[in-house]
């Protein structure tokens, strides 16, 4: 049986669109439509080009699908115009099945874990009129157990507050999470409080069209927040204006509030017997908030998909649709669904671009021999990542012990310098890093604690803290490059982020690769069995 999943819109402010294939109880392709069009979270669309790309992953095409599952269970009069897409796109209509939005996200944890029983929670901004779900799962079955109703929701302040600190919404969340930590935190926040485990929102303070919803709001053209001073809180930052340690004090105080409605909402619903946790939504992307679950909340294992936000409800909603016919995969721990190039295929786009270039008969050695003489390298090999985290397939890697490699990396990715990186690990060496050993993170979803900083120093934030990708042994080129830079350097990690820079989606294709290399201060490009290199830097 063939099901696909897809996430996307007709215009609506909607954003990440994506594809999912699963046959019978394999996940064979997913992908997101923003690395094909190289348009950041591809808002307003539909997946055409990751629906073509998951069905030639399975050398299958529309007619050899048995269902469509669509997130969305509430949009009145789609289902006509999904048929006119489908059949205008693609020749041909399946069956299609609308799916509960927060059920989607939920199914894209639970269903991928490899739990057989677990406590589901999911929260993000809205969908289908709710803003967090909270169910029980065991089996194949999740059952609801109880919702919030937006507006009142953690991801709508969230988004909120990263517009009012000047960042774009539904975008840079993720840089108000970094901020936060270079500031002090109040101790309530004028927009959220928590009660009896509950996010409520005060919906006086927010611009009357948030309310409105889709297809009139949200835009970045309107402000969220609907006074330019919070009670208690400092001017909203205009959009690139000055940043000031005020405003990182705004940032820590949304981030803590944000980790107290995440807990209040996990600790809701926790029973005794409960050990096993899975959790989704946008707001479960937010790595520090989901750290502090880890630490705290008291269960012996916690999933997160590699796609908390809406492109894994396209993921969900085709596991949902699988189970319900007799097929779950087993616990993903790969995030690597997308596109894989052949060496032949990457230099014939090397020799098109005139490109320099050698050959290496083992990639990981040249990569970690580079790394260790301080080069930051551009990695581009096997199938591109799922998700918003490059995970040792399309990765910008340097070695994470060296003094002013972060601030190298991040004027390399045009990013503002407060901003932390990652490290991917040795899973071995996670006791002796973090202080947890066994601890499983191979989608980089928690921020914790570190315990020994010094072989992670530019991968450490300002607080102490780093959220790491554990590799596990057996996990092909990129842990053996591991293994080589940790035998070469005596560093068990490496400092990995994504191939992107400025605005842009994560590297998809040889040519965006090497438009990367060029327009960045990058040193190396290592792609396939090929070593790409600047004219006067030699590899």
């Amino acid at each position: 049986m063939y099901v696909l999943g897809i996430h996307g819109s007709f215009g609506r402010a909607d954003h990440d669109a994506a594809a999912a294939l699963i046959h019978n109880d394999r996940i064979v392709a997913a992908a997101e439509e923003e690395r094909f069009i190289r348009y950041k979270h591809a808002v307003g669309l539909m997946p055409d080009h990751a629906i073509r790309y998951v069905l030639s992953a399975a050398e299958i095409d529309i007619h050899d699908v048995d269902v469509i599952a669509f997130p969305r269970a509430t949009w009145r009069d789609f289902v006509p115009r999904l048929q006119a897409y489908l059949n205008y796109q693609f020749g041909h209509v399946p069956v299609i099945e609308l799916v509960d939005h927060h059920l989607a996200h939920a199914a894209s944890a639970y269903l991928i874990s490899g739990f057989d029983d677990a406590l589901v929670v999911t929260a993000d901004q809205a969908g289908d009129g709710v803003s967090a779900g909270v169910y029980r799962a065991a089996g194949t079955v999740i059952a609801p157990i109880e919702t919030v109703a937006f507006p009142d929701s953690i991801g709508l302040f969230a988004a909120a507050m990263t517009q009012y600190l000047g960042y774009r919404s539904q975008h840079d969340e993720f840089k108000v999470m970094g901020l936060a930590a270079h500031g002090t935190p109040q101790d309530t926040h004028p927009l959220l409080r928590v009660e009896g485990g509950l996010p409520k929102l005060d919906t006086t303070l927010l611009h009357r069209e948030v309310l409105h919803r889709h297809p009139v709001f949200h835009t970045d053209q309107l402000p969220m927040v609907g006074v330019d001073e919070l009670p208690g809180l400092p001017p909203r930052r205009q959009p690139g204006g000055h940043l000031t340690p005020g405003h990182a004090d705004v940032a820590a105080t949304t981030q803590s509030t944000i980790e107290a409605a995440v807990h209040a909402l996990v600790a809701r619903h926790r029973q005794p017997g409960d050990v096993r946790l899975c959790v989704a939504g946008g707001v479960m992307e937010n790595s520090v908030a989901l750290g502090k679950v880890v630490a705290q909340a008291g269960f012996s294992e916690v999933y997160a998909g590699p796609a908390s936000g809406d492109a894994g409800t396209a993921l969900g909603a085709a596991l949902l649709v699988a189970a319900a016919n007799g097929h779950r995969p087993a616990r993903l721990e790969d995030a690597r669904l997308g596109p894989r190039f052949a060496d032949s295929a990457i230099e014939a786009v090397l020799r098109d671009c005139g490109a320099t270039y050698g050959v290496t008969d083992d990639p990981a050695y040249t990569a970690a021999d580079l790394l260790a003489q301080g080069k930051v390298v551009a990695w581009f090999q096997d199938r591109m990542e799922f998700g918003p985290r490059a995970l040792g397939a399309r990765s910008l890697l340097a070695d994470p012990a060296r003094a002013g490699t972060r601030a190298q990396v991040n004027r390399i990715k045009r990013r503002e310098q407060f901003r932390p990186f990652g490290p991917s690990i040795l899973a071995e060496q996670c006791g002796e890093l973090f202080g947890r050993e066994g601890l499983r993170a191979p989608f980089m979803s928690f921020t914790l604690p570190t315990a020994r900083q010094e072989p992670i120093a530019a991968a450490t934030h300002v607080d102490g803290t780093s959220r790491p990708h554990t590799v596990a042994a057996g996990d092909g080129l990129y842990r053996r490059l591991l293994e080589q830079f940790h035998a070469m350097t005596g560093v068990p990690a490496v400092l990995n982020t994504s191939m992107n820079s400025g605005w842009e989606p994560i590297i998809a294709e040889p040519a965006h690769a090497l438009a990367f290399l060029h327009s960045s201060s990058a040193d190396a490009l290592i792609i396939g069995s090929y070593v790409v290199t600047k004219p006067g830097r030699p590899g």
